[in-house]
């Protein structure tokens, strides 16, 4: 009579990926079906541990692969503004040395830390190459 338990760990598996998305607690709810229905028809403990990891185990190695690509597909990249500043113009607010790791420049409004391969005078047009962490390379427009 424990194949209920089965089924109310199953159900816990497939609630729970509905938080997560990346298809292993639905492994596992499936695995759970698959050793309530042994549990059911009568079979051992054994069995029914041995039915659970056996089918969670296919699931996992067998069906979630193809569901991750196919979820995929259906999902874009999404720029954090910060990600956004990249290949806009800027202008150098405080001259950039990087020598000294020196210099500061405005993109949309905002004053961000800057560096290039080589010093820029204030006042001078950029555009932005790349942002590491809180500082943006730039190169003259």
């Amino acid at each position: 009579m424990t194949y209920y338990i089965y089924y109310i760990l199953a159900v816990c598996c497939f609630v729970g990926e509905l938080f997560t998305m990346e298809f292993s607690l639905t492994c596992l709810g499936i695995g759970a079906v698959g050793a309530g229905i042994v549990s059911w028809l009568g079979f051992g403990t054994w069995w029914q541990v041995g039915t659970f990891a056996v089918i969670a185990c296919t699931c996992w190695l067998g069906i979630r692969p193809f569901l991750l690509r196919f979820v995929d597909k259906f999902t874009k990249h999404i720029n954090t503004p910060a990600e956004d500043v990249i290949g806009q113009e800027a202008v150098v607010e405080t001259a950039i040395d990087p020598a000294q790791g020196t210099g500061r420049v405005k993109v949309q409004g905002e004053s961000w830390k800057a560096t290039a391969e080589k010093p820029i005078a204030a006042g001078t047009s950029c555009i932005v190459e790349k942002l590491d962490g809180v500082t943006l390379t730039v190169r003259v427009k």
